[in-house]
């Protein structure tokens, strides 16, 4: 059995011949018709269900369940009507011939279409309309190919007992194969070809006398049945014994067809069971495949190529996020996940996963501990919940210098305010807190001077645009606004060195 490359537990669906790598449906690019290669693009050629496919033995519960539908029912049971009504119109030849021969031509002609239905992955019984056309030319033919081994054998008989012995062993052993290649062919000559038969029975091999022998077995069980039956209801056992002869023959000709499936790799041609779970894949599990397989052959560049197209064609989905800070921390790669650290914070802080924010974080630090995210709004979200945690040295060194690293951070009051409670919250930091808090009221003066100027300065646009809208233009105003020349900050805080002994 050939096994998926990137997934060895499971047989392989399709091979790529440019690559000589045998896939499973989980590996292939199959979001247009046919299937491609993820590796090199080119088409891929299916195998089938060979290298997926039960054998045939492990199957006889659900071979017992197939004719166990609707359809396949009322057949058996309409057949095995019909047989009764033609054993008690005996005398009526006339009518009794073609009563059963219509009845075994019925079930004959079912068997054949499930053999050759089964033969190509359909596991569940077809529809019985067609078992009504065309049944009763193969009864002939049938009963002409069986009269025909028996003459043979016969003959050989006559000739030399050992002789008619060992040709009546071969008619045997050769007669599920002739069955098989009837069903296909409709033909008795081509059924009868002995090289088509040394051809089916050699590519099988030995489980097709595991298949003798269960067939026979079968065989014998039904005359079993038949005695039982016989002497249990003796006024209904002939229905139920055609009942018994009905349900095993469609039985019968099901495994066959199963066994033609199993076998399809040695026989020339593929074919997939409708059984099997064809994956539905969206895009999102496409790409997740397609970057597993690159990630497999050892291609790490094309693999972050592949994640960083990800974050931008699926940018809501968590799995490519995930995966890609696992293969980072994974691999110990601290300059890119100096460059992801910030992307896959923000990513679960837009999924309100904060929960997780912290502690990635603490993943991103273990790897680069000179990391700290290039965001105001993200180091105070970080430092609060810090803060939260009772991590207060690394809330501090989030806060810590934000007024010369943002100094237009709208929420820097804000964020001097959370600095000021968190070194309250620290032993022999009550000074430092305190400059902290008379530096918030300056942020707080700072900004509304700011205000002031920003609304003077558009009153004061709007004034001139007014006036040359009727006056002659006048020279504009240069120079800062009035207002901010003396509004610079006088406190400045001492650096704080969040790993040094507060004492």
């Amino acid at each position: 059995m050939d096994s998926c490359k990137y997934h060895p537990l499971d047989g392989a669906t399709f091979a790529c011949r440019a690559c000589n790598h045998s896939l499973c449906d989980q590996c292939i690019d199959d979001e247009n018709e046919p299937p491609r290669c993820f590796t090199c693009g080119g088409i891929l050629e299916s195998l089938g269900s060979v290298n997926k496919v039960e054998p045939f033995w492990r199957r006889l519960p659900e071979a017992f369940k197939y004719p166990l539908n609707s359809a396949s029912i009322s057949l058996i049971l309409i057949t095995a009507v019909l047989s009764v009504v033609a054993s008690l119109m005996a005398l009526l030849f006339f009518i009794a011939i073609p009563l059963y021969l219509f009845a075994t031509g019925a079930l004959i002609k079912y068997g054949f279409t499930c053999l050759e239905r089964t033969s190509y992955g359909e596991m569940k019984a077809p529809d019985v309309m067609e078992a009504y056309s065309g049944g009763i030319s193969l009864v002939f033919q049938l009963f002409l190919i069986i009269l025909l081994l028996t003459f043979l054998t016969g003959g050989a008989y006559y000739l030399s007992p050992a002789l008619g012995g060992i040709t009546g062993l071969v008619a045997v052993v050769a007669f599920p194969a002739i069955l098989i290649r009837f069903a296909q062919t409709e033909n008795m000559i081509d059924a009868l070809n002995p090289v088509a038969i040394t051809s089916l029975i050699a590519a099988i091999g030995l489980p097709y006398g595991l298949l003798m022998a269960f067939l026979m077995i079968m065989m014998s069980s039904i005359g079993v049945l038949h005695e039982l039956v016989g002497s249990v209801l003796p006024a209904a056992s002939y229905f139920v014994q055609a009942i018994i002869s009905n349900y095993y023959t469609i039985v019968m000709f099901h495994l066959m067809g199963y066994m033609l499936f199993q076998y399809q790799g040695q026989l020339g041609y593929s074919a997939r069971s409708d059984e099997d779970e064809t994956p539905v894949r969206n895009d999102t599990d496409r790409f997740a495949a397609k970057i597993s397989i690159f990630l497999k052959e050892g291609n790490y560049e094309k693999v972050v190529d592949l994640y960083y197209q990800a974050f931008k064609l699926f940018p809501n989905e968590p799995l490519f996020f995930e995966r890609f800070f696992d293969l980072i921390y994974a691999c110990k790669k601290s300059v890119l996940m100096e460059d992801f650290g910030l992307t896959y914070l923000e990513f679960l802080n837009r999924k309100k996963r904060f929960d997780k924010l912290t502690i990635c974080f603490k993943q991103i630090l273990h790897l680069a501990p000179d990391y700290l995210p290039n965001s105001p709004g993200m180091r105070v979200q970080l430092a609060n919940l810090l803060r939260q945690q009772g991590d207060l040295k690394l809330a501090v060194r989030l806060l810590n210098g934000m007024h010369k690293l943002y100094p237009d951070y709208a929420e820097l009051p804000e964020a001097y305010g959370l600095l000021a409670d968190t070194l309250s919250d620290m032993p022999n930091m009550q000074t430092q807190a305190d400059k902290c808090r008379q530096m918030v009221a300056q942020l707080v003066r700072r900004a509304e001077e700011k205000q002031k100027a920003i609304a003077l300065e558009a009153e004061e646009k709007q004034k001139a645009a007014q006036a040359n809208s009727i006056a002659t233009p006048q020279t504009k105003r240069k120079g800062p606004p009035p207002g901010l020349k003396s509004s610079g900050l006088v406190l400045e805080l001492v650096p704080i060195d969040a790993n040094a002994d507060p004492s």
